[in-house]
């Protein structure tokens, strides 16, 4: 069984609390993997790229974890930055590396970008190699969305070349499949840090916020694409109650400024809605927690494939989710049990049952109690870690399946 791992996050740095846009979920699952990975026994070493300068070359990361920023850039990177920064990146990986006499049995690498730096370090050190693909571009394609096809070609040329990918769901794997149909596949799911998200005293958010009520929440992205554009537009052709609050929480930096949304579009909805909205903005991703459990349910109106941390976080807290039937979103949703799934277009059904929750208190923490139960006794961080070491077990091993639904 190996006992040291190389995690390669270039994209998504494990501890930077500023950290958390397009790859904000790979940011959590490889850090809470990272963490609960120690508890299994292994040493890890988490390789990731410094996007901003006040970050420090070396930072811990558990007792027997660390992160190590070896390369300098400038964020955000575009695709062919990326590329181009090919050679310097694994130069400086390895210089570390060898520099400080590290051994692993194992690299696993997150997203492409970091799949590029990572088979070359996994055969250069000869050591078995895993890859998550996480959002692959044919996988996650969105309204309005633009992906190079150089990364989609890089794409499937590193799920083919790995000696075993992992993914998130079952359903990604048809993809994976198609270009790969050699390649064992594992479905390890993610986990959520339980200790931060959990039932709390929604008093405290209340009365900063100053509202007299639980609120709406919604969390992620705030571009065109992701749905809550059209949530925002149909809010505006409801009567709503005085009370009635949705607040919104993420976009990228300096996508709202002092509670104010500098897209003109939203600009102009949040105007016209007044008090029922708020915009928040992004924020560091433990704060997220407080308002998963002050709110009385959380819409996921994505309009395609996500990684699904915010609807996972949102059931470990207590909270229902009305979301729609895309994968990430509907694969934790129990129907009328921990929530509401809709279609990813019917944005007046995704109203009607956040309405549903926010009118009935009590139907809504009864939703959230039986969400919150299955999320803390099996999808835990330790749950993932404990699978994720099962992976690297049987690919060191040479023993992989075809596929393993973990």
């Amino acid at each position: 069984m190996p006992r040291r791992v190389l995690q390669i996050s270039l994209t998504a740095d494990p501890l930077n609390a500023l950290d958390g846009g397009e790859m904000g979920g790979q940011q959590i699952v490889v850090r809470e993997a990272s963490l609960r990975l120690q508890h299994q026994g292994f040493g890890v070493d988490v390789l990731t790229a410094a996007q901003h300068p006040m970050l420090p070359h070396h930072a811990s990361l558990g007792q027997k974890g660390q992160v190590i920023r070896t390369s300098r850039v400038s964020a955000p990177m575009s695709d062919d930055q990326w590329l181009q920064l090919q050679d310097q990146l694994f130069h400086d990986a390895m210089t570390w590396i060898e520099g400080n006499h590290r051994r692993y049995q194992l690299v696993h690498s997150h997203f492409w970008v970091s799949g590029l730096i990572g088979e070359r370090i996994a055969r250069h050190l000869e050591v078995p190699w895993v890859h998550s693909p996480y959002k692959m571009a044919e996988w996650v394609k969105r309204p309005y969305g633009t992906y190079s096809e150089i990364r989609q070609e890089h794409e499937r040329d590193l799920i083919a070349q790995a000696d075993a990918v992992v993914v998130p769901y079952l359903k990604e794997t048809d993809l994976v499949h198609r270009y790969a149909p050699k390649v064992p596949i594992y479905v390890v799911a993610p986990g959520v840090d339980v200790t931060s998200f959990f039932s709390r005293d929604p008093g405290p958010v209340l009365k900063g916020l100053g509202l007299s009520r639980r609120p709406l929440l919604y969390v992620g992205h705030l571009d065109v694409g992701r749905g809550i554009h059209e949530v925002l537009e149909y809010m505006t052709t409801q009567s709503l109650p005085d009370d009635l609050i949705l607040l919104l929480i993420g976009g990228d930096r300096g996508a709202v400024v002092q509670g104010h949304p500098q897209d003109p579009r939203l600009a102009e909805l949040a105007e016209t809605l007044g008090n029922h909205v708020r915009f928040l903005g992004p924020m560091p991703h433990r704060a997220v927690a407080m308002y998963f459990a002050t709110a009385q349910a959380v819409i996921a109106p994505n309009q395609g494939p996500t990684l699904g941390m915010a609807v996972l976080e949102a059931l470990a807290s207590g909270t229902p989710v009305v979301g729609t039937n895309v994968p990430g979103v509907a694969d934790w949703i129990d129907p009328a049990v921990n929530g509401f799934v809709c279609e990813a277009n019917s944005v007046a059904t995704l109203w009607h049952y956040a309405r549903i929750l926010w009118d009935d208190a009590n139907l809504a923490h009864k939703m959230g109690l039986a969400g919150q139960t299955v999320i803390h006794q099996s999808h835990g961080g330790d749950a993932m870690a404990s699978e994720l070491a099962q992976v690297y077990e049987e690919v060191c091993q040479g023993s992989s399946p075809s596929v393993d639904v973990s």
